[in-house]
């Protein structure tokens, strides 16, 4: 026999937290910490087309990243029954060993060469009484190979801004 659901009024909400809090020791069900928010996690009947039930007791960044997931899984065609394996396959996926191929978003930041460091190459070269015209200062701040020549004849280090 089923049990109906018992229907909680907005006061009985701190109490019945508490309850379940208790239960799971007091901790997240979910990652296992003591929560500073505790958020009494339930299956949204009218967005996910779910219980209504409570489910659990949740840290605050545990509740949203589960409402985040249910919110997008119906965006994304993922219906109520396979979200769970999707969540599982996606957590072997990411422990899964990576390719060795660095992605181009992720490479490292091109140096700026300083303004003050170009100044000094300048006037070492006049000190030197360098005849040629020296390249103008790049707009990008990257070091351009023609300047990287000019600093290795008068052996000085180019300075970049730091990151």
């Amino acid at each position: 026999m089923k049990r109906t659901p018992i229907q909680l009024q907005q006061k009985d909400i701190q109490k019945i937290r508490e309850k379940i809090l208790k239960k799971q020791n007091g901790l997240c069900a979910i990652c296992q910490q003591i929560p500073e928010k505790p958020c009494l996690d339930h299956h949204h009947k009218k967005r996910v087309k779910g219980t209504g039930l409570i489910r659990g007791v949740l840290c605050n960044s545990c509740n949203v990243f589960i409402a985040k997931s249910e919110n997008n899984a119906i965006r994304y065609g993922v219906t109520n029954i396979q979200l769970p394996e999707r969540l599982r396959a996606f957590a072997d996926y990411l422990e899964k060993r990576q390719y060795p191929f660095m992605h181009p978003d992720e490479a490292p930041p091109i140096p700026k060469l300083m303004k003050s460091s170009y100044n000094e190459l300048k006037k070492q070269l006049k000190d030197v009484q360098y005849k040629k015209k020296i390249p103008d200062f790049p707009k990008s701040g990257k070091m351009i190979k023609p300047l990287q020549i000019l600093y290795d004849a008068v052996r000085l280090l180019p300075r970049f801004y730091k990151k």
